[in-house]
């Protein structure tokens, strides 16, 4: 009897010790894999997946889940996710406000202060629109605010999953400033309503580089007398009629050479209040362009700042390199290793569905991503497992899950094109 009942307890501490709880922010989601792959820190990305027996808190499922929510994971090792938490930050009373409300205090021409709450090194590339930096946790905080304490103030961080509004509402109250509102939306609410974000100058001229793209959406004439370093010229009328092509030809609208949606897309005209440039960044917006930003103050802020310009027309053809995350091939070794086909495998990770609909590339094998895990100890131990989906963003989940299970994989992260004929284009 001792030894069953000690045999029990083995057991029961066996099955506790498997449960994990994770915590992380979402950095991807793949909502036809059911799978999130979330930033745990300390231990870098995390996979995990999901079923219909996911439970969730703070969400109706996936669908009110996204980058860069705040999210807590139970789970046991190797099984789909038991439960989902959404830590959502509350604030005072009468503080918060909606995207609404915070247009109406931008354009109501009353004085207010607005400040992205956020840590310093996230508000170069992108803000909202006449925000200042003001990260709480920094000891110059309070002196960035002003010396009246009725003055209207504003804070917004990374959305409602974010800290750093309510510390920095709570801070300024302490102090005794009065007339504090709370934007819990933040820069990805903000970017949802697809309304202008403005990157600065200084972030710019330290990043003209092929891994960020610079559009001079000024008339031709104009931006050939003088242009921002590298900047390629697209003059607004052009990106109107790319978007009637598109619509017209019915294919996904994309720059020439920029099928990353993700890519840092800086577009930018006399001023940042500039016809052009305010619609140039609708048209990227409206296509799928999830980083594209205005750059704030425009080419007469630039040039008055003395940063690098270049005379002469600007170049009109895109040249932009993906900056490789850990784990990823370039597109040019994969093409090569594919070709070759000795020591390599390669996994297309879509769902049954696209497969169907489009074949895989020739010798790949198809495990959809919902399936890797369970399926990876068939995989050869003694071959690179190469991962390719759609879009790249499965593909860095697989990996994820693979390496875990102490196999040689990579993976493509890039748009691809897959034929009937297993044929594909990169």
């Amino acid at each position: 009897m001792k030894r069953l009942i000690l045999l029990v307890s083995l057991l029961a501490f066996a099955a506790v010790a498997q449960a994990e709880t994770v915590k992380g922010r979402i950095a991807d989601i793949s909502k036809k894999a059911g799978t999130i792959q979330i930033k745990v820190k300390g231990e870098g990305k995390v996979v995990v997946r999901t079923d219909a027996n996911t439970k969730y808190e703070g969400a109706a499922g996936l669908k009110d889940l996204g980058p860069p929510d705040l999210i807590e994971v139970q789970r046991e090792e190797g099984k789909p996710a038991a439960s989902i938490k959404k830590i959502v930050f509350g604030l005072p009373p009468g503080v918060e406000i909606d995207t609404k409300e915070l247009l109406g205090i931008m354009t109501g021409g009353q004085p207010y202060h607005l400040y992205d709450a956020r840590p310093a090194k996230r508000f170069g590339d992108a803000h909202i629109p006449s925000a200042e930096s003001a990260f709480p946790k920094e000891e110059g905080f309070l002196a960035k605010l002003p010396d009246d304490k009725n003055a209207l103030l504003v804070f917004y961080c990374g959305g409602p999953t974010c800290p750093y509004t309510g510390d920095a509402v709570e801070k300024a109250q302490k102090v005794g400033y009065t007339n504090l509102k709370g934007y819990q939306l933040g820069l990805p609410g903000w970017k949802k309503a697809k309304l202008p974000v403005h990157s600065e100058a200084a972030w710019l001229a330290k990043n003209l580089d092929p891994q960020h793209v610079v559009l001079d959406v000024r008339p031709a004439a104009v931006s050939s007398q003088s242009h921002i370093e590298g900047a390629v010229a697209l003059p607004l009328s052009e990106l109107q009629a790319m978007t009637e092509r598109f619509i017209t030809e019915q294919k996904v609208p994309q720059l020439p050479g920029v099928s990353d949606m993700r890519a840092p897309i800086v577009v930018y005209a006399d001023s940042h209040t500039s016809r052009e440039a305010l619609l140039a960044y609708k048209e990227l917006r409206s296509w799928g362009y999830k980083k594209a930003s205005i750059l704030k103050g425009g080419f007469d802020v630039w040039q008055a700042a003395s940063l690098p310009t270049e005379s002469g027309a600007a170049g009109t053809q895109i040249v932009y390199e993906k900056k490789l995350a850990p784990g990823a091939i370039a597109p040019e070794e994969f093409r090569a290793l594919e070709e070759k086909g000795d020591g390599v495998m390669l996994v297309d990770v879509r769902t049954d569905k696209e497969v169907a609909a489009t074949g895989v590339i020739d010798g790949a094998q198809h495990i959809a991503l919902e399936n890797l895990e369970d399926k990876a100890g068939s995989l050869p131990k003694d071959k690179e497992i190469l991962l390719y989906c759609a879009n790249g963003i499965r593909a860095e989940m697989g990996y994820q899950m693979l390496q875990d299970k102490g196999l040689k994989t990579r993976f493509l992260n890039e748009t691809i094109e897959v034929n009937k004929d297993g044929s594909y284009k990169i």
